[in-house]
């Protein structure tokens, strides 16, 4: 087994579809990779870069971010680590209306048993449950 990661770029042309030739490639990378032996592995920073990306550059909605992001964690031919966090992180970053990054660092906190987190910004962090947010004095 060929252990890959795959970019963001892949995954954006996937989602954005705006070159068909380049998006037909990755579907069949995708289609492929398990019958050639090849594992892939969609990193954590690559999933917080698709939100920036679908978010600041094609101005997606939260919602849209929402279904698409949690459609590519889905996808049974990628590997994604933190899974059930970013699942979490996903409808924070929705429902509360927060930054992703925030989300996904306050749900991996819990996640893990911390409660606590340390920051000046206090506005999306407030909006997780179960953190109790404090500032360094």
């Amino acid at each position: 087994m060929v252990k890959s990661i795959v970019d963001t770029s892949v995954i954006l042309r996937l989602l954005v579809k705006d070159d068909e030739t380049k998006r037909g490639a990755c579907e069949k990378l995708l289609r492929e990779a398990k019958h050639q032996g090849v594992l892939l592995y969609l990193l954590p920073v690559a999933v917080l870069e698709i939100v920036w990306v679908l978010e600041k550059v094609y101005r997606y909605e939260k919602k849209r971010i929402r279904e698409v992001v949690e459609a590519i964690i889905n996808t049974p031919e990628l590997k994604v680590e933190m899974e059930e966090v970013f699942q979490k992180a996903l409808r924070a970053y929705e429902s509360k209306n927060i930054k992703f990054a925030d989300a996904v660092m306050g749900c991996w906190a819990l996640e893990r048993g911390y409660s606590v987190v340390y920051t000046y910004d206090e506005k999306d962090f407030k909006r997780i449950e179960g953190l109790e947010v404090r500032k360094p004095t």
